[in-house]
C-alpha cells in the first residue's frame, strides 16, 4: 500500500532531523549526560518537527541498549515506537480530550509502572486545547512527577498555555526550515524515489511551503500526480497559482524606465490571465527586497535559474537604492490598502500608477513648494525699453519655415482687432492704477499655418501692467527640474533703449533652457509689461546697437547654415584609447545615468586609458556628492568596459569641464536663434511698424 511521503520519510532518529540543529544538540547532550529534565514543551508552526522530535526522544528513553542519544532501530521497542505500537508511548490529542474528566483519568495511571520499557512517556498534542481546569488539574503532578514519568507537550500556540506550566517545562522553539534546507533534503527524496525533477520547481515548493517541511512533501506528492509522474517547473506554476517571475521583473524595469506602454501591456496581462494580484504584488515586494539586498550584499547567494539570477543582478546594478525604497514603501503600502480599494484588480493598478508618478529626491535637488522659490533661483535682470504709441495694420503675411515664435508687445492707443481661428490667448496680468494708461497685446506668429496669420487683442479699457516673478512669467515642471539639477549660471545681456519721459517697461528674465532630449526649438517668446512710474529709474549701462550687430554677425559667420539644435548636438566619438573631455562627455551624456549622475559628472575630467586605468578629476566641494553617487558611476563605466579601473582625485579642475563646453553651446544656440529670427521678414515688419526690439528670447 502507498504510503504518502510525509510519513514514509519521517526522521526516526537525530541524524535524520531536518534542520533544528539547536534542539537536536540540547537533547543529545542531556541524554549522554543523564541530565534529563521530567517535562519538555516543543512549540512551532505545523510541519517543522515537534512530534517527530517527541517520539525520537521516547524511543531514546526506551531503546533497549539503554539511554541513548543513537537508538539502535533494531529491538522491539524501537521498532515499536516506529510502528506507533509502543505501549508505554501514550499519545493524546488534546484537541479531542479538553475536558478535565480526561485529565483525571490520565492522572490516575500515571503512578503505575511502565508495562514494557524504562519509561511511560505522555505526548500531548496541541496541549494549548486543553481547559483551564484541565491546566490546574495537572499542575502538581506536573511539578513532581514519579521517575518512571516523562511528559513531552507539543504546541502551535504557546501564548495560550498557563505561564505556570510553561515554568514547569524546558521549553524548545523549533524555528520554520529555510528554503535551502528544504530543496535540499526534497531533492534527496525524490532520488530515492526516481522521480525526474526540475530544480527550479522544487525550489518553488521549497518557497511556496513557508518553512513547513510536511507542508513541502505533501506539495511534492501532489506534484508527482499533477505532472503524471515527473515534476516541471510550468506544472507546478499551474498548480499553486504562481506568477512567472520574469513578468514581475519586466514590471520592475519599464516603472523604472518610465516605460508607460510596456506597463500598460504587463497591466493587460495580468487581467487577461485573471491573477490574484495580491500574490503579484506579494511577489513585487519580495522581488523589491531581494535588489536591495543584492546592491549592499552582492556576494549574497541567490536560489534560482541562471537565466534568473542574470536578471536580477542586471536589474539590482540599474536601480539606485534610493528608487527601490521607495518602490518597497509604495507597494508595501498598497499591499496594505488592496481591502480598501473598490476591488482588488483596482488598489493594484493604482499602486502601480502611484509607483511610476513618484520618484525618491536625490541629494543635491532642492524641493521646491510654490514657483515663487524656483524663479528666485534663476537669474533676473530688469530692463527699460519704450513704448511707442502706433497703430497696427497688417495687410500681408508670407509663410515662413522657422522655429514657431511667440512674441509679446506693449504696445498705447487704440488697437484694430482681426479675428482668426488660430488665436492663442494667453493670460495677462491687470493692476490698476490711478493717472496711468497703457494697453497690452499679443500677437502670435505660427509658421505651421499655411495663411501665417496674425492676430490682436482688442481692449478699449485702461491697465498697467506690472511684472510679476510669479504671475507673469511661466515656467515649466520641466525648468523645475532643470534648475535644481544643474541650474545654468548663463547671464543674458540686458538691452536698453532711451528712457521716454517717465515711462518704463520691465521685463524678468527667465532662465535659458534646452535640454539634450529636446533638440528641436519649440517656442521663442517675448514677455513685455508695462508700468508708469513718477520717480527717475536706473538704468543699465548696455551695450550699443553697433557692438551687437558686430556680435551677430560673428556668430553668423561661424555657425551660417547651422539651426541651433545643430549646434547643441554632440561630435560622435569613438569611444576607445585615451579619455578626452569630448569622449567623457559624449559618453555620459548618452548613457543610462541618472540626471543627478550626470550633473556630478559635468563637473569632473575624466583621464587616464578606456577600459584601464581611469581617474576623475572633481573639484573637493562635490566630494560629499560623489561618495553617495561613486558606485553607480563607477558600476556603469565598468558595465561598458569590465577592465576600467576607477579612482577619484579631489583637485580644482584647470582644464575645459562638459559644464562649461555645455554652456558656450548653449550661447552660441541662442546667439543663431536670434539671428534666425530678426531675419524673419514678418517680424521685420513688426519690428519696423512699431518701432520696437524683442529683449527676451528663450529656446525650449
Amino acid at each position: 500500500m502507498y504510503q504518502v511521503l510525509a510519513r514514509k520519510y519521517r526522521p526516526r532518529n537525530f541524524i535524520e532531523l531536518v534542520g533544528q540543529n539547536h534542539v537536536s544538540r540540547a537533547l543529545t547532550s542531556a541524554l549522554e549526560r543523564g541530565r534529563l529534565h521530567h517535562a519538555y514543551l516543543f512549540t512551532g508552526t505545523r510541519g517543522v518537527g515537534k512530534t517527530t522530535i517527541a517520539r525520537i526522544l521516547a524511543k531514546c528513553l526506551n531503546c533497549e541498549t539503554g539511554v541513548t542519544s543513537t537508538p539502535c532501530e533494531v529491538c522491539a521497542t524501537c521498532k515499536a515506537v516506529n510502528e506507533g505500537r509502543f505501549i508505554d508511548l501514550i499519545e493524546i490529542d488534546a484537541a479531542s480530550r479538553t475536558k478535565v474528566e480526561d485529565t483525571r483519568e490520565l492522572l490516575d495511571n500515571v503512578p503505575y509502572a511502565p508495562t514494557q520499557g524504562r519509561f511511560k512517556v505522555y505526548l500531548i498534542d496541541e496541549v494549548h486545547m486543553l481547559s483551564t481546569h484541565s491546566f490546574n488539574a495537572l499542575l502538581k503532578t506536573l511539578e513532581e512527577p514519579p521517575e518512571h514519568v516523562k511528559f513531552l507537550f507539543a504546541t502551535t500556540d504557546p501564548q495560550k498555555l498557563p505561564i505556570t506550566v510553561i515554568s514547569r517545562c524546558l521549553q524548545f522553539t523549533l524555528r520554520p526550515l529555510a528554503v535551502d534546507e528544504i530543496t535540499e533534503h526534497l531533492t534527496h527524496i525524490l532520488q530515492k524515489e526516481e522521480i525526474q525533477a526540475e530544480q527550479d520547481a522544487i525550489w518553488q515548493i521549497a518557497e511556496s511551503a513557508q518553512g513547513s517541511l510536511r507542508d513541502a512533501l505533501s506539495l511534492t506528492d501532489q506534484a508527482i500526480a499533477y505532472g503524471q509522474g515527473a515534476i516541471q517547473h510550468q506544472d507546478v506554476k499551474e498548480m499553486l497559482g504562481l506568477i512567472d517571475r520574469t513578468i514581475i521583473y519586466d514590471l520592475v524595469l519599464a516603472i523604472h524606465q518610465n516605460q508607460k506602454q510596456r506597463v500598460s501591456e504587463l497591466l493587460m496581462q495580468f487581467r487577461q490571465q485573471a491573477l490574484d494580484v495580491s500574490l503579484v504584488l506579494d511577489q513585487l515586494i519580495s522581488t523589491l527586497h531581494e535588489l536591495a539586498l543584492l546592491q549592499y550584499l552582492p556576494d549574497l547567494s541567490l536560489k534560482y535559474s541562471a537565466e534568473i539570477n542574470k536578471k536580477i543582478m542586471q536589474l539590482s546594478q540599474l536601480i539606485s537604492a534610493q528608487d527601490l525604497q521607495l518602490y518597497y514603501q509604495v507597494a508595501c503600502k498598497g499591499r496594505a490598502d488592496l481591502q480598501l480599494a473598490v476591488t482588488q484588480e483596482q488598489g493594484f493598478e493604482m499602486c502601480v500608477l502611484r509607483l511610476l508618478a513618484f520618484r525618491p529626491l536625490h541629494p543635491n535637488e532642492v524641493l521646491v513648494s510654490a514657483p515663487q522659490q524656483v524663479q528666485q533661483q534663476a537669474p533676473q535682470i530688469a530692463v527699460q525699453a519704450p513704448v511707442q504709441n502706433a497703430q497696427l495694420q497688417v495687410d500681408e503675411y508670407h509663410e515662413v519655415v522657422a522655429p514657431i515664435a511667440e512674441i509679446q508687445s506693449v504696445v498705447s492707443g487704440q488697437i484694430q482687432e482681426l479675428s482668426s481661428d488660430d488665436f492663442l490667448d494667453e493670460p495677462m496680468l491687470d493692476v490698476n492704477e490711478p493717472n496711468s494708461t497703457a494697453s497690452s497685446d499679443q500677437i502670435i506668429f505660427d509658421p505651421a499655418s499655411e495663411d501665417a496669420l496674425f492676430d490682436l487683442d482688442e481692449s478699449n479699457d485702461d491697465v498697467n501692467l506690472v511684472a510679476d516673478n510669479a504671475d507673469q512669467v511661466e515656467v515649466s515642471s520641466d525648468d523645475f527640474l532643470f534648475d535644481e539639477i544643474a541650474p545654468l549660471n548663463d547671464a543674458v545681456e540686458a538691452e536698453t533703449a532711451k528712457p521716454q519721459d517717465n515711462i518704463a517697461v520691465a521685463v524678468q528674465e527667465e532662465d535659458l533652457f534646452l535640454s539634450q532630449e529636446q533638440m528641436p526649438i519649440e517656442s521663442v517668446s517675448e514677455v513685455a509689461a508695462a508700468k508708469i512710474v513718477n520717480e527717475p529709474i536706473l538704468e543699465f549701462e548696455q551695450p550699443s546697437l553697433e557692438e551687437k550687430r558686430v556680435a551677430v554677425e560673428t556668430v553668423s559667420a561661424q555657425n551660417s547654415g547651422l539651426m541651433p539644435q545643430d549646434i547643441l548636438r554632440l561630435t560622435p566619438q569613438q569611444l576607445e584609447g585615451d579619455w578626452t573631455v569630448d569622449k567623457w562627455e559624449y559618453w555620459f551624456r548618452n548613457s543610462t545615468l541618472t540626471p543627478a549622475v550626470q550633473e556630478l559628472a559635468q563637473q569632473g575630467v575624466m583621464t587616464g586609458q578606456i577600459d584601464g586605468e581611469s581617474l576623475f578629476h572633481i573639484p573637493p566641494q562635490y566630494e560629499q556628492l560623489l561618495n553617495q553617487l561613486q558606485h553607480t558611476l563607477e558600476q556603469s563605466l565598468k558595465n561598458e568596459w569590465p577592465n576600467t579601473h576607477f579612482q577619484v582625485k579631489y583637485a580644482e579642475v584647470e582644464t575645459t569641464t562638459p559644464y562649461s563646453m555645455q554652456n558656450q553651446r548653449k550661447e552660441k544656440a541662442y546667439a543663431r536663434a536670434s539671428e534666425l529670427l530678426h531675419a524673419e521678414a514678418a517680424v521685420k515688419d513688426i519690428l519696423q511698424n512699431f518701432d520696437g526690439e524683442i529683449q527676451n528670447i528663450q529656446l525650449k
